[in-house]
């Protein structure tokens, strides 16, 4: 039987991810029925003071709860709950959102795209938020979304983590999140880095997760905000850090690409959006 460790970081989303949770243990009891895979769930709680880890123990007493005092964020958190896993050695890691609801039979899609090939590539669940609009997935080298097929998985370039499986084949070659990032970049680094190395990634078929994106432009690009406001969230951890972007940039299409899109995010800092 093979194993899969399902990683998840939380943070004062008790409901959400309370929700997530129990769709993720119905498809783990389905899959261990079949008698092909065992999973364990990793989740980090972050700091939450809203009684998450209390409520997981209780609703969902098999989940491996790791605390944290709030200074790790998702790409950190993320990486912690991947650190603690990784000591089991386990087939597969599955990256997972705590706002993710799988589609029936999710986990089970995933699963079967690796084995069709050979285990051998990350593949990418997409997700949609409530108005079908697909949000969430495999994405260009450019940042556009890949629409899923409805049948065969598709080759991307990078990937928001919100549901993607790796094989033990891909994390032997690229490793644990990139501990340079502390909120965002890590997922999509994940992916340029593992091309790099010579692993695919590809997004599976269909619609497996349902999953809404924020309204509204970011604070550090929101006219709304004083500029003092803005410029202090650009540089905080889940703004848009300069270093961490310019580090990303570079690797995505080299140093040159990196100087002109952080002079660009600076720009739109100074000169936002009106909503």
């Amino acid at each position: 039987m093979s194993t899969v460790a399902i990683l998840l970081t939380v943070f004062n989303r008790k409901e959400k991810t309370l929700s997530c949770l129990e769709g993720v243990y119905l498809q783990i009891d389905a899959l261990k029925a079949d008698g092909k895979y065992d999973c364990k769930v990793f989740m980090v709680d972050d700091g939450s003071q809203d009684g998450t880890s209390e409520a997981v123990r209780e609703a969902f007493p098999q989940t491996t709860v790791i605390h944290s005092d709030g200074g790790l964020y998702w790409n950190r958190g993320m990486r912690l709950a991947w650190e603690e896993a990784a000591k089991e050695d386990f087939d597969f890691y599955l990256l997972l959102n705590d706002d993710t609801i799988l589609a029936d039979g999710a986990l089970a899609t995933l699963l079967d795209n690796s084995e069709f090939l050979r285990h051998r590539a990350i593949v990418v669940g997409t997700a949609a938020g409530s108005d079908g609009r697909i949000t969430y997935g495999g994405r260009t080298k450019s940042n556009k979304l890949v629409p899923p097929d409805p049948a065969i998985p598709v080759s991307c370039h990078m990937f928001n983590a919100n549901l993607v499986l790796i094989p033990r084949f891909a994390y032997e070659k690229v490793g644990n999140l990139s501990p340079v990032y502390h909120h965002s970049f890590g997922d999509y680094d994940y992916g340029v880095r593992a091309r790099k190395k010579g692993v695919s990634c590809v997004v599976a078929p269909g619609i497996l997760a349902t999953c809404d994106r924020n309204p509204g432009p970011e604070k550090w690009r929101n006219a709304a905000y004083p500029l003092k406001e803005r410029y202090a969230y650009l540089k905080s951890p889940k703004g848009r850090p300069l270093r961490e972007q310019f580090i990303f940039d570079s690797r995505l299409k080299g140093p040159f690409y990196a100087i002109g899109h952080s002079t660009s995010v600076f720009f739109k800092m100074l000169f936002p959006k009106k909503v």
